[in-house]
């Protein structure tokens, strides 16, 4: 297994002591979340696709996430009311099972297996993946919520986010043909580095075991959802769009990938089930994790 697959566990082990012991709470875990969402992963973003020249193909990434994405809502809606959930807990769960966990997972795991070219292929599946999450997947919470006051003030602050701006400005200059200068990404690769140590530590501080406990039935039902439903709809989206080598291989992965954390946040703005969100959200990743030293084997099967 890489050594960055091993700080990746670690740190997650930290964060999950920490947060058990009382040593670090979810407020720490917000804060630094903030840091890696607004700091270290704009950087990461810029840096891994500066030196990447787009293919006729790019396309594909973004389009692939759709295809995935788009089923594994009207699924998991329709899940949702054959058990017959309340309006806040059917928003929740639709959420949190078509939410990949791109920022905190993805990436950094992405980047950990198939190195360079497998996180600039992971970034554009996010391409797709965040411009659902921004238009339909929230107004999905939203449409599932009571409270209204506060839609136009979320939706302005999601979409000026910084990954998406720092997205929107390398593929600006990579389709112009430029390139970042040189001291940018000097300055930019340390704060690229810290993405995956941080990544994890959040993971392990977003673990709460006595919510789990409360949710653990229905939270295991999510948990099949999003990454067993993933997986298939991920099988079949690189057949369809005829995928090979390091991009089959990437979009599979990440199709299978735990819920997202983000979906915490919106779950706690659209007023829908968090408890529920939080208990995805976490089992999901401790499977994902357990699944890390298996990862290079699983790759190497992918690319086969």
């Amino acid at each position: 297994m890489p050594l960055s697959l091993h700080v990746f566990i670690i740190m997650f082990v930290v964060g999950i002591l920490l947060r058990s012991r009382g040593i670090l709470t979810k407020v720490h875990a917000e804060r630094l979340a903030t840091f890696v969402f607004s700091v270290s992963l704009p950087a990461t973003i810029l840096v891994s696709l500066d030196p990447v020249a787009l293919t006729s193909t790019a396309w594909k990434l973004p389009l692939a996430a759709c295809l995935i994405t788009l089923p594994m809502i009207f699924c998991s809606w329709r899940l949702a009311r054959l058990l017959s959930l309340p309006r806040e807990t059917q928003g929740g769960f639709v959420l949190v099972t078509s939410s990949i966990n791109s920022v905190y997972f993805a990436f950094p795991v992405t980047l950990a297996t198939f190195g360079e070219e497998g996180l600039t292929y992971a970034v554009l599946f996010d391409l797709g993946q965040t411009t659902l999450t921004l238009t339909v997947l929230y107004g999905l919470a939203v449409w599932h919520s009571a409270e209204t006051a506060t839609r136009r003030s979320d939706a302005i602050r999601l979409l000026s986010s910084p990954p998406l701006w720092a997205l929107a400005c390398i593929l600006t200059i990579k389709l112009s043909g430029q390139h970042l200068p040189l001291w940018l990404i000097e300055l930019l690769k340390p704060l690229h580095f810290t993405t995956t140590p941080l990544a994890s530590l959040v993971l392990g501080l977003s673990i709460s075991f006595s919510t789990i406990r409360r949710t653990a039935r229905l939270a295991t039902v999510g948990v099949a959802a999003r990454i067993g439903g993933g997986l298939l709809l991920g099988s079949i989206a690189v057949w369809v769009l005829g995928l090979t080598g390091v991009e089959r291989a990437v979009v599979l992965l990440i199709a299978a990938m735990p819920s997202a954390v983000s979906t915490l946040i919106i779950a706690a703005e659209a007023q829908l089930d968090e408890e529920l969100v939080a208990s995805i959200v976490a089992l999901s990743m401790c499977l994902g994790v357990l699944m890390l030293p298996w990862l290079p084997r699983l790759a190497a099967m992918l690319l086969g």
